[in-house]
């Protein structure tokens, strides 16, 4: 049974770098990725190998993802003060250049227009979740005595450093800095930002910290079924979580849904698989019993190209495993013009979609053209005597009132700018949360910011809209003026003739 070892260095961070670099593509920081830690440790192992015939600078270039998300992750288990390299080169099994594997990780991180600190080490925890501070102090917790402890010394109170941190510590009072344990732990934090998780977090314990901590939250709890853990609007900090199978996905085809709404695959993902005896079994939807398949290449005993629901089972003898879905139309490519459906006056510009296939696949129609009004149209797939419906729908911006999602400018008065209180909108690929303009007599008036959420507060527009009578909101995702609102005063009422109206 093959496992991690089959995979050459080279073909292995070709796997990675597909499921990774998708995944960074939608982050700001590098530990918001997916990455099994046996899956970095692998990495981090084929980059070292890779360093040795091709340099740094050929890592950097090639396989910017898996040198993003395995430097950082590896800093997330250890901590990315100045001892990091000495982990780093244990983790890569060679003692290459840290000014080298440093240039390489700051050059990642720019290939996906991620943050980067000039300083390495400070890029580094960053990018792991650990803040920018290299030489981090000495921290201790005393739960039910002196509270937390700095350089063995009682601290009186967070100060500035701290104030936004969420500090754990494990169960003896150690400082846990990096990738978190999936046990019992204690966790500090300004009870004005909420605790969350992927999973209902277990409270074991409350306690309390001296009075200079006033608003924090001292608690113990369970991190025995969570991978995640954050403050609100913070970054994740990873729990170390057992090694078990992982589809490495590449990047969905952008715009493109199966019939029951999930995204859809132009390639099949490979498996990996951690150390052990496994089966693997592959069934499609609708098309009878699953099928043993073979773990080095699952889709060897499927007609090619690839179309339909597939489920990948994998167990051990235990029964512990996966049970995954995709949806797969290998060799299906889509292009949209404009990449990105913005709003005119009146709704979404329209849009032209080009679908383009591998020998093997059809689909009809192959060209789509999408009014003002239209976000979504219907294609059919034929390959290999199977035939799937898909909807396409370009990549557009949207905007959020209440409990609607909308299209199109809202048309708002007064009376419904108080009555809605917030937007939020959503442009694809806008990495920032951008300013809103408010325009009035021909000229910017006020600036709107989000709040953390990243919702626009409507209630701070009421005094322009009544000093002015109108207003448009706008907002420049590219530099050009795209309508989100035009607030008008209320309606007047006419006078009824035949009523006093003295």
């Amino acid at each position: 049974m093959p496992d991690r070892q089959t995979f050459d260095a080279s073909a292995l961070l070709d796997l990675l770098e597909r499921s990774w670099a998708a995944q960074l593509r939608r982050v700001s920081l590098v530990v918001e990725a997916d990455a099994p830690e046996e899956m970095i440790e692998a990495a981090a192992d084929a980059l070292g190998k890779a360093y040795r015939r091709l340099g740094h600078q050929e890592l950097a270039s090639r396989w910017p993802a898996c040198v993003a998300v395995s430097i950082a992750g590896v800093a997330a288990r250890h901590g990315g003060g100045g001892a990091f390299w000495p982990h780093w080169w244990a983790a890569s099994h060679h003692r290459g250049s840290a000014s080298n594997w440093g240039a390489a990780f700051l050059g990642a991180l720019r290939a996906f227009g991620l943050r980067a600190d000039p300083d390495v080490k400070r890029s580094i925890r960053m990018h792991a979740g650990l803040g920018t501070v290299a030489d981090a102090p000495l921290l201790r917790l005393d739960p039910f005595g002196q509270g937390i402890q700095r350089d063995d010394a009682p601290m009186a109170h967070p100060g500035t450093e701290f104030v936004d941190a969420l500090l754990v510590f494990a169960e003896d009072g150690r400082h846990l800095p990096g990738e978190l344990p999936s046990s019992v732990v204690w966790v500090a934090y300004h009870r004005g930002r909420e605790l969350i998780a992927d999973a209902p977090l277990r409270v074991i314990a409350e306690s309390f910290l001296p009075l200079g901590w006033d608003g924090w939250r001292l608690a113990q709890i369970s991190l025995e079924n969570v991978t995640w853990l954050a403050l609100e609007d913070g970054p994740r900090r990873l729990v170390r979580r057992r090694a078990r199978p992982h589809l490495l996905i590449d990047e969905r085809i952008p715009g493109v849904a199966a019939p029951d709404g999930s995204a859809v695959l132009a390639a099949p993902p490979a498996l990996w698989l951690p150390e052990g005896a496994w089966l693997v079994t592959v069934e499609r939807a609708g098309g009878g019993p699953a099928t043993p398949a073979d773990p080095a290449d699952l889709w060897a005993r499927l007609p090619r190209p690839l179309l339909g629901t597939f489920t990948v089972t994998v167990r051990d003898a235990s029964g512990r495993g996966i049970q995954e879905a995709v949806t797969v139309a290998e060799g299906l490519s889509v292009c949209y013009d404009p990449p990105v459906r913005l709003f005119d006056d009146e709704g979404l510009v329209p849009a032209d979609a080009l679908l383009g296939t591998d020998p093997g696949l059809t689909v009809t129609p192959q060209a789509l053209t999408f009014t003002l009004e239209e976000t979504v149209r219907q294609v059919t797939c034929v390959a290999a005597g199977q035939s799937l419906t898909f909807a396409v729908t370009p990549p557009h911006m949207r905007v959020l009132t209440g409990r609607e999602w909308r299209t199109a400018p809202l048309r708002l008065t007064v009376t419904s700018l108080a009555e809605l209180q917030s937007l939020r909108f959503e442009i694809p690929g806008a990495r920032e949360r951008l300013p809103v303009e408010v325009f009035a007599g021909g000229a910017v008036v006020q600036e709107l910011t989000p709040h953390a959420r990243g919702d626009y507060s409507l209630r701070r527009v009421l005094d322009t809209v009544a000093a002015h009578g109108h207003a448009t909101l706008v907002v420049r995702p590219y530099g050009r003026p795209i309508p989100l609102a035009t607030i008008s005063p209320a309606p007047q009422t006419t006078p009824d003739p035949w009523l006093c109206n003295d």
